[in-house]
């Protein structure tokens, strides 16, 4: 399994984004949501709603060290990244939860971020669906966190 620093260094190759290695951490924490989703397999025109709010929530986690303009540019600059994840899922899917895998057995005080934001993204649209409940099963077992 790769460390995100080694996905982040992959990412660069076929992004050139401008994220940092720790906007980029915060990219893959926060990744499990947009695979929520997706989970019906189709980002439809609600969904890329919430796929701008995924982004700025990504930004907001910055939002007391950047001023309102590089904000703005972090929430561009997230919401890019979630268009090309989208449109390559199959490529990134598996190696964006097997580095997330391996933080969060590092740091596993933040499976409880991860948990909590695959509900929230579920529950946004019209409550959790059943594409999105067998979604939120796979991923807490892949990721060894809890699936409520």
């Amino acid at each position: 399994m790769k460390s995100i620093a080694s996905l982040f260094t992959e990412y660069q190759k076929v992004s050139s984004t401008p994220l940092t290695q720790e906007q980029f951490q915060t990219l893959v924490l926060f990744f499990p949501s947009l695979l929520v989703l997706a989970s019906d397999g189709v980002i439809d025109q609600e969904e890329w709603v919430y796929v701008k709010y995924l982004a700025k929530f990504m930004s907001d986690t910055y939002k007391k060290d950047l001023t309102d303009v590089e904000l703005a540019a972090l929430n561009q600059n997230y919401y890019k990244s979630l268009e090309l994840l989208i449109d390559s899922l199959d490529t990134w899917e598996d190696r964006f939860l097997d580095a997330l895998k391996l933080h969060l057995e590092e740091f596993p005080f933040k499976k409880e971020t991860v948990t909590e934001t695959l509900h929230l993204f579920a529950e946004a649209s019209e409550g959790e669906s059943d594409d999105e409940i067998k979604k939120i099963e796979e991923i807490a077992e892949r990721l060894n966190i809890d699936a409520e």
